[in-house]
């Protein structure tokens, strides 16, 4: 195994790093690797992932998990067909 020296890491991205590897359960340095071989797959990310990050991207107030829509009171009864 070789080593690899990450220099000038900003602290705020070093914070986010350890919080990642203790939500995880892995060493900071485990988390770090899990994260480049992410990164360099050469797979893409399922779409999953893309509505996941899709999601965030949305202001708390327009997320939820299912679709309620509030029909208006005086909707006409649908039609019946048979």
């Amino acid at each position: 195994m070789t080593n690899l020296l990450v220099r000038d890491i900003d602290p705020t991205l070093k914070r986010e790093l350890e919080e990642r590897a203790r939500a995880h359960g892995r060493s900071l340095s485990e988390e770090a690797k899990a994260l480049i071989r992410r990164g360099v797959a050469d797979e893409p990310r399922d779409a999953v992932a893309l509505g996941t990050r899709l999601f965030k991207l949305l202001p708390d107030k327009w997320r939820g998990d299912d679709l309620v829509f509030d029909l208006p009171k005086d909707m006409p009864e649908p039609a019946e067909f048979g």
